[in-house]
């Protein structure tokens, strides 16, 4: 779980060194479904190249994945995924205040907004990929 945590908080670090703006200017109304079988490309892409997908819809199935923020000790999500081997995790933060009947590590359908939000890191501020939820289910398995 560590070298997931890792992985994430390194993809965000990443977008760090993107950093030009908090939203996309051309904002697209289009959900734009995203295959489970390519999440895990999709999301890397979305961290390597942040301007082609901010300000977009996205609906993606994946596992609800808990995090604690270092300094508050407050539990934050990602929508995450697994490569095609199942080696290495990687996630996308969301914003949503609404976890009632959901549990850590279940697998859910989530659609939302990808934003940009700067984030503070130590003493530091570092800006990062967060999806802005409108909605999240738990999925049977």
């Amino acid at each position: 779980m560590k070298q997931k945590l890792m992985r994430i908080a390194a993809a965000g670090l990443l977008l760090s060194g993107c950093g030009k703006k908090t939203e996309s200017s051309a904002a697209d109304d289009t959900m734009h479904y995203v295959k489970t079988s390519v999440m895990y490309d999709t999301i890397e892409d979305m961290y390597a190249d942040p301007d082609s997908y901010v300000g977009k819809n996205y609906h993606f199935v994946g596992t609800l994945y808990p995090g604690t923020d270092d300094e508050s000790g407050e539990t934050f999500y990602s929508i995450s995924t697994t490569d095609s081997h199942g080696d290495e995790e990687i996630g996308i933060e969301l914003d949503w205040d609404h976890y009632d009947g959901l549990e850590s590590f279940d697998l859910v359908t989530v659609e939302g907004r990808l934003e940009r939000t700067t984030i503070k890191h130590g003493d530091s501020e570092m800006e990062i990929l967060i999806l802005r939820v409108t909605s999240l289910e738990k999925r049977e398995s």
